[in-house]
């Protein structure tokens, strides 16, 4: 079995275990980096993505990132045929889109080998775009980086108009890439990505649970419990 992917929707960004396990049946991918695995106090990334692919099971996207912008494109192309082969069924290999050639190169040379990438670093449209052009299958977006190269710097569109622009050359040019919503900050940018037309999101764990932090929703969950409670006891009571 090969990488599933027309998965969709959302991918959790963690390299922690038990998120993965706790909410396997709700995502449908796995993003990480070097980053996020040492943060976490893994050292051998390979042992920790096989945990992960055993959780998540065969055909699940589980992004593997080339962890070095300054290695040659041979090196690059190598270290992906390896991840690949260790993971056959799972691993994504995410390509850091440096402002040159080499990267497109590389996502151009392992689409034609038919290995699954994932084009990173996404802030501006001519990297998403080029990404996609060069036979990336998902190409990242950096919303909260891009929103802070906007406003901090002055520097290229919000993220809202670079997803819709990005969005829109992928239909007219009809490339079948799909945009990977990364960086997010708060529980509102995912539903901004989402409705604007993104066709995954990925979320740490952390912004997961707020995203479900509403008062009304505690009151409201606290209301239907009692409500089951007063009644439970009584005689003649019977849910199944």
């Amino acid at each position: 079995m090969s990488v599933d992917l027309k998965r969709t929707g959302y991918f959790i960004d963690t390299s922690e275990l038990k998120p993965i396990n706790d909410w396997r049946s709700a995502i449908n991918g796995v993003t990480t980096n070097p980053v996020i695995l040492a943060k976490g106090g893994v050292l051998n990334v390979p042992e920790r993505l096989g945990e992960i692919c055993k959780i998540v099971g065969p055909g699940v996207p589980v992004s593997v990132e080339i962890p070095d912008t300054n290695l040659s494109e041979l090196q690059m192309i190598e270290m992906a045929r390896e991840l690949h082969a260790q993971f056959l069924n799972n691993a994504v290999i995410k390509v850091p889109l440096t402002p040159e050639p080499k990267p497109f190169n590389v996502l151009s040379q392992l689409a034609r080998e038919n290995i699954p990438t994932n084009a990173t670093l996404g802030l501006t449209f001519a990297q998403l775009a080029l990404a996609a052009s060069a036979g990336a299958d998902y190409i990242s977006m950096f919303w909260g980086r891009v929103s802070e190269s906007h406003d901090n710097y002055k520097e290229g569109p919000d993220p809202e108009t670079l997803l819709e622009a990005t969005l829109t050359f992928l239909l007219k040019q009809g490339l079948p890439a799909k945009v990977i919503i990364g960086s997010i900050r708060t529980p509102d940018h995912i539903m901004q990505a989402f409705s604007l037309g993104a066709h995954i999101v990925t979320v740490p764990p952390q912004r997961l649970q707020e995203s479900f932090t509403n008062r009304r929703l505690g009151e409201t969950i606290e209301e239907f419990n009692d409500a089951y409670a007063s009644v439970k006891d009584q005689p003649g009571f019977k849910i199944v």
